[in-house]
């Protein structure tokens, strides 16, 4: 398929932060807030700002929802942002207070109001017990963190938002290898890492549910080779946020990560046979 026939990514935007609102307990990957920021659109939105100081969580965020937004998954919309430490409130006891300015990767409140799946799931309403059999897409979820290495889906990072009912997937951050960041892992493209939403569950399973997920995995893969992966931080956010960071690796990985995810998911649902090539890469 010609290049210039391809879907393009939507752009990373960039935000100020003008107000924060209140610290984030859920999440274990540095400190997250609540915070009212300002796009470059003069807009204000209401999003969530995480602190962490390893580059690769934030430029795993944002190819994430790059990537997963542009294959109509449900990912709030990510920003790069530039915090002053100074500027969080005292009353937080913020790790991180006094070390200057930090980029940040936040991203758009999923709903005005929303909570985990964990939290859901202690006390399920029968309006959220039959949101999840019709609107969460387990199936894609399953695909896209096959596909991104996401080795850190579990329910905390499902967000509900009953006023639509609907699903958001956030917390990326172990994205593109995950526990193999020491190496990135980048180097191969087949490497397998965990799947929380299969791993432990797939027993339960029959062979229609796993062939149902399997088929949703091509569409994505197969939807994936549409998209123009070149597009990936096009605006150089990557190489400001870590010097040491090769975009084009990431882009490769992606690339030639869709060859092997759906033979990666047949293997973790324990099926004997193997995909078809998808669309495009023959």
């Amino acid at each position: 398929m010609n290049s210039s026939a391809k879907s393009s990514l939507e752009p990373i935007g960039e935000a100020d932060v003008t107000t924060i609102l209140g610290r984030v307990s859920e999440g274990n990957d540095g400190e997250t807030y609540k915070a009212e920021l300002l796009d470059m659109e003069g807009k204000t939105v209401t999003g969530y700002v995480k602190l962490s100081l390893d580059p690769r969580k934030i430029i795993a965020e944002l190819t994430a929802a790059q990537v997963g937004r542009a294959l109509g998954m449900k990912i709030p919309r990510p920003f790069i942002v530039i915090l002053d430490t100074a500027e969080i409130p005292e009353e937080f006891e913020s790790s991180y207070q006094g070390k200057g300015l930090m980029v940040c990767f936040a991203s758009q409140q999923a709903g005005s109001r929303s909570y985990s799946l964990e939290r859901a799931l202690k006390n399920p309403s029968l309006a959220f017990v039959k949101a999840v059999e019709k609107q969460f897409d387990l199936d894609g979820t399953i695909a896209l963190d096959e596909l991104i290495a996401n080795d850190d889906r579990n329910m905390g990072n499902i967000i509900y938002s009953p006023g639509r009912q609907e699903f958001w997937l956030i917390d990326h951050g172990r994205a593109l290898t995950g526990t193999y960041w020491d190496l990135w892992g980048l180097d191969n493209p087949s490497i397998e890492v965990r799947n929380l939403l299969v791993d432990g569950k797939v027993n339960d399973w029959d062979e229609s549910v796993r062939n149902r997920i399997l088929e949703k995995a091509h569409l994505v893969v197969n939807k994936c080779a549409t998209l123009c992966l070149d597009d990936l931080d096009k605006d150089g956010h990557f190489a400001k946020i870590d010097p040491a960071t090769d975009r084009q690796e990431i882009i490769d990985f992606l690339r030639e990560r869709i060859k092997h995810t759906v033979p990666l998911l047949c293997n973790r649902l324990q099926l004997g046979h193997l995909s078809l090539t998808p669309q495009g890469l023959s």
